[in-house]
């Protein structure tokens, strides 16, 4: 699969937020990307179609993104769908919080957009989905991702 193929769901409840990160992942190559407002009309699309990663902001209307998580986490058949959980309040204890729920990852807002779609990214060439790996650079090169220190210190700006 490369980024064009990989189906993606964004969920913010802010407009702005949401044409925003999907604009920075469109412009590393992801196509294929779905919006939903808030962690209820997000769990409805997922059980609609599958998707390789699905982002939510943390604090929405009707449903949190954490509760987007446990919802997609107790899903018998796609509950191993990668997640990463977004948020403008940027403490350790949201982090583990986020992480213990099964978070994939967790993202600080604003400054954290151009980590998130390397992280997806890579959660994508980690995926087992067949043969060979996630071709999600212009001209076929795969990059690497940062390491896990550094991959966490860029998630956590100070």
């Amino acid at each position: 699969m490369n980024c064009a193929d990989a189906r993606l769901l964004v969920v913010d409840d802010d407009p702005l937020v949401r044409r925003c990160l999907c604009r920075v992942l469109r412009r590393q190559g992801f196509e294929r990307i779905d919006q939903a407002e808030d962690g209820a009309e997000a769990f409805s699309r997922f059980l609609e179609r599958p998707y390789d990663v699905v982002i939510t902001d943390w604090k929405m209307p009707r449903a949190t993104g954490l509760d987007l998580l446990h919802l997609i986490r107790s899903n018998g058949e796609r509950h191993l769908t990668p997640v990463l959980v977004l948020t403008a309040e940027d403490t350790a204890e949201h982090e583990l919080e986020a992480r213990w729920g099964g978070a994939n990852g967790f993202f600080a807002k604003p400054h954290a957009v151009l980590s998130l779609a390397v992280e997806v990214k890579r959660l994508l060439q980690a995926a087992p989905a067949g043969p060979g790996h996630t071709d999600c650079t212009p001209g076929g090169h795969v990059s690497q991702p940062p390491s896990h220190a550094a991959s966490s210190a860029a998630h956590r700006p100070r």
